[in-house]
């Protein structure tokens, strides 16, 4: 509390500091609006000549802080609308009041872009691939989360088969690393992660109405503005207020999961000057709060809560001052897998739709501190994964004159995780060996009867006994059972194990920026840093759940009656609810702190009036130390918790072993280097060289700290453009080459007979390349009808790609397996396309978001392919009023099972090879043609209905 008490005073301080530089200033306050008198915006308005500029608010409002002057020029650009120049005569006395109308056209050369550019330049005069999204593009769309924005982004390939959060961004084909490995998720230009790998950033990054832009910038120099970011930035830039108050009430009501799911949703959003008086001092509110029973609906809501965002801006004559706050208070959880069938026509298994829900029903537990050693246990379904975080932070830009600029953002962020959810679901076989001897029943010869927890009906029973015929297995298993979901595995259940993840982060990060502005070049230095203090308690699982393999499975009780004791008891294998073997998989505890630091120089040089040659570098430094203790062998307890022996479900403890201590620094070193030819307005070619050194992100530290040397990878980029525009379309094309080295690849085992104590396998380094185009256009047919379109098509190739085949406990059984120079494209489609036809009249627009992904290998080993599929979300709006608004929205019109992803079949019976999907091998589809597997898919089709009220 104290450290938190001496960040927001030093903000206090900061702005009482600076208070003296603010003095009295003339304004320029105006509208844009287009032919037809309807305001625009996220309109750029920018003072020729000088680096001051703005955005437009929802009413189409701007105010700037003028000097003394007779005259100005403004240049005013959007996307869409063509570039306008317009000299303003200045009202010395007072204030000056002027409206612009814009041309409707798809000219976005001119458009100012502000992320991943040493200064804020043109489009047509930037040698890097960026792509923006304005509220006009945010507002017409109902994304199932803030990652599938992405995917209007050329060169990126977002999975979000998992929902709001735990999804995957990929750029350009660097996989290998996971998920968000290789990109900055921002928010304001600050990454909402620094300490990436405890949290993914998806977790704490929402869409909403407070969403003024999105800007993506795609390698280039992202290796040098952004943190440990080679592959791209996407920074999400938030509403702020303008020169006359504004405010806007959406509401959102629809069906998710194939129409059966209701889903509400309430978003808001405000701003203006503080006073009539001053409009140099305007403020900004807004937020959601949402309530859903999720696209697969398990019995419970899958979704409630929302954040509210919120800055206070003040503009004086040489700059502005921004305080921001956020508030994040959300409950949400990830989808599990489908059962799913046929690998030349993948549809899901036996009664399974692509709506169906494989997550646990409604479960509450609890246990001490004695079973685990650190601390109890509290479990809640009810709880699904609660993030919260609050963060205050500032952002500052002055201009000292004679070209000297400075900015400063900082933010201080406490963000926590409390996850009350299922680690996997995938079926289990018992009346297999691998189930009795994974819960410590293997020789426990007699009867187990299964039943439903809830009803007490029962499924039947597996008989365990001796079987001499074969001396080194001597176990027989004979089964009577009827349990559900004998299509997808017979005589099987649904392992369902409950996790438990309970952490925090405390993190300060500043970027400052100091730019000196000549007359035909600029230079960039500054620095970046980032304090972060994490906490993790992990339970994996915290028990074992067994459920009926069907649509929202219900728990099974399993009983045990010994065969060799005269008048036994009967044994509970599982508590009342369904759960066995309490805290079976240990506790792992974490603690850590993180700092990054970094200095980055960049300099912008006009060699002549159309060539333009940048180029900068990056010296980074991480460093990491903490601890990790966890669990050791497990040891059996006599009667457990309960004193009670009979209750064999919490009859162990799991004492825990020595704490680790481990530290790593790593210095990274990034350079970038890009031409930018302009030929005139309309035609512009690029060239940028990028190479540079990405270091893991934390959660490989903590995981395996204590038996693997890490080291940084290696990053190349080459990439060319050709931008081409007219009044009537546009066009960029970018080929692009990517390579990562010295990727780890890291074999962890378990010893034998050990809970929590792990081995190596020998170091492996694996390498990569993928080369690809891009695409980007957008084309006016006439005045109705527009198409806004982007595609890659990329070839990914794993050079190098070794890894461990780790079977048994111990090293012993471990093979080593090549699969170099394997053109792996499960994670890189070859080919990925959006295409967004929209037509408007009047007051009515109808558009159609086509998203199609390619075929695509399922492994190294081409087993089978992940077949090319085609998503169809449909739109239709009508303006009743200027301040009321309706859409009308399907996603996934025709339903489409397309597949992002998947695990592996268990064709040996071990529960866990359906992680391993690399070993899936053509033969043993072969042995096995109608084996089910599990697939990962997009959601199912939604319908929404909302309404906008302009206030």
């Amino acid at each position: 509390m104290k450290k938190r008490l001496t960040h927001l005073l030093g903000l206090f301080l900061l702005l009482s500091a600076f208070a003296p530089v603010f003095s009295q200033t003339n304004y320029l306050r105006g509208t844009i609006k287009d032919t037809k008198n309807v305001p625009l915006a996220g309109v750029s308005v920018q003072i020729k000549g000088t680096q001051t500029g703005t955005y437009t608010d929802p009413n189409g409002a701007f105010s700037l802080s003028i000097r003394a002057e007779k005259s100005l020029t403004l240049v005013v650009t959007s996307i869409g609308f063509f570039r306008k120049e317009v000299v303003v005569t200045i009202n010395t006395e007072g204030e000056t009041e002027v409206v612009i109308n814009l041309e409707e056209e798809v000219q976005i050369l001119d458009e100012m872009i502000v992320t991943g550019v040493f200064d804020s330049r043109k489009r047509i005069e930037s040698s890097i691939a960026i792509t923006t999204l304005d509220t006009r593009v945010l507002d017409r769309m109902v994304p199932n989360s803030a990652t599938e924005l992405l995917r209007q982004v050329p060169g990126v390939f977002t999975n979000t088969s998992r929902g709001e959060i735990f999804n995957s961004v990929v750029v350009r084909g660097m996989i290998l690393g996971g998920n968000y490995n290789y990109v900055s998720m921002q928010e304001d230009g600050l990454p909402t992660v620094p300490a990436q790998g405890q949290f993914a950033p998806d977790g704490f990054l929402r869409a909403d109405i407070s969403l003024a832009r999105l800007e993506a910038v795609r390698g280039g120099t992202a290796s040098i503005l952004g943190v440990n970011a080679p592959g791209g930035i996407f920074n999400y830039i938030t509403q702020t207020g303008g020169s006359s108050f504004v405010g806007e009430v959406r509401s959102r009501v629809g069906l998710e999961g194939n129409g059966r799911n209701p889903y509400y949703r309430l978003e808001a959003g405000f701003g203006g000057p503080l006073s009539k008086n001053n409009p140099s001092l305007t403020y900004y509110i807004g937020g959601h709060y949402r309530h859903a029973n999720g696209a697969k609906y398990p019995g419970y809501p899958l979704s409630r809560g929302g954040q509210l965002k919120g800055n206070l801006l003040k503009k004086y004559k040489n700059g502005q001052i921004q305080f921001n706050l956020k508030y994040l208070d959300d409950r949400t959880v990830q989808f599990e897998l489908t059962p799913t069938v046929d690998f030349e026509n993948p549809r899901p298994a036996g009664n399974f739709t692509n709506s169906s829900s494989t997550l646990n029903p409604l479960l509450k537990f609890s246990y001490p501190t004695s079973v685990l050693g650190l601390r109890g246990v509290e479990y809640d379904t009810r709880n699904l994964n609660h993030y919260r975080e609050i963060a205050p932070g500032l952002n500052w830009e002055h201009r000292f004159g004679k070209g000297w600029k400075l900015q400063n953002n900082l933010r201080y962020s406490e963000k926590s995780l409390l996850s009350n959810a299922p680690l996997i679901v995938f079926p289990f076989a018992v009346d297999k060996f691998y189930f009795y001897a994974i819960f410590d029943l293997l020789g426990k010869f007699g009867t187990y009867r299964f039943y439903n927890t809830k009803t007490k009906a029962s499924y039947g029973i597996v008989k365990q006994e001796l079987d001499f015929s074969n001396p080194f297995f001597p176990f027989k298993f004979i089964a009577d059972l009827n349990l559900p979901g004998s299509e997808v595995q017979p005589n099987s259940v649904f392992y369902n194990p409950a996790g438990i993840e309970d952490g925090y982060i405390r993190d300060f990060m500043n970027q400052f920026t100091l730019k000196k502005q000549l007359e035909h070049m600029s230079f960039t230095a500054g620095f970046f840093y980032s304090n972060s203090q994490l906490q993790d308690y992990i339970l994996p699982p915290a028990a074992q759940g067994f459920g009926t393999i069907e649509d929202q499975p219900q728990f099974v009780g399993i009983e045990y009656i010994p065969s060799d004791v005269p008048n036994a008891p009967v044994y509970q294998v599982t508590d009342a609810q369904g759960l066995a073997s309490y805290g079976n998989g240990g506790v792992f505890f974490n603690k850590a702190k993180v700092r990054q630091t970094a200095l980055f120089f960049g300099h912008n040089w006009d060699v002549s009036s159309q060539l333009n040659l940048d180029w900068g570098f990056r010296y980074e430094h991480f460093y990491v130390e903490g601890s990790n203790v966890r669990s050791t062998e497990l040891v059996r307890s006599k009667g457990g918790v309960d004193s009670d022996s009979t209750t064999i479900y919490d009859n162990y403890t799991y004492p825990l072993g020595k704490n680790l201590n481990y530290s790593s620094p790593l210095n990274t070193f990034a350079f970038s280097a890009g031409l930018n030819y302009t030929l005139n307005t309309s035609v512009a070619f690029y060239a940028r060289y990028s190479q540079g050194s990405k270091t893991p992100d934390y959660n490989v530290f903590y995981d395996n700290s204590d038996i693997f040397e890490i080291e940084a990878q290696r990053t190349i980029q080459l990439e060319l453009g050709v931008k081409l525009s007219s009044g009537r379309n546009h066009l960029f094309i970018t080929p692009f080459y990517s390579a990562l080295d010295r990727i780890p690849q890291i074999g962890r085992g378990r010893n034998v007979g050990q809970l929590a104590t792990f081995y190596a396998t020998p170091k492996l380094y694996n390498k990569t390349h993928a080369i690809g185009l891009e695409l980007e256009g957008n084309y006016t047919l006439n005045e109705h009808w527009s198409i806004r379109a982007s595609a890659m098509t990329q070839q990914f190739t794993a050079d190098r790609y070794q890894f461990y085949d780790i079977r048994q406990d111990g090293p012993a059984d471990d093979t080593l397996i090549d699969r170099s120079n394997k053109k792996i494209s499960s994670a890189a489609p070859p080919l990925i396309v959006n295409l967004v036809p929209t037509y408007t009249t009047g007051k009515l627009y109808v558009n159609c978001n086509w998203y199609y992904l390619g075929r695509r290998a399922a492994n190294s080993s081409e087993t089978f392919y992940l077949p090319a599929f085609s998503q169809f979300d449909l739109n239709l709006g009508y303006a009743l009023s200027p301040k009321v608004q309706f859409q009308a929205s399907i996603n996934n019109l025709f339903n489409t099972f397309g597949l992002m992803n998947w695990n592996g079949p268990t064709t040996s019976g071990l529960p866990f090879e359906t992680f391993d999907i690399e070993n899936f091998s053509p033969e043993k589809r072969a042995a096995n043609p109608d084996v089910v597997y599990y697939t990962g898919s997009i959601q199912p089709r939604a319908y929404f209905l909302s309404c906008t009220l302009k206030l």
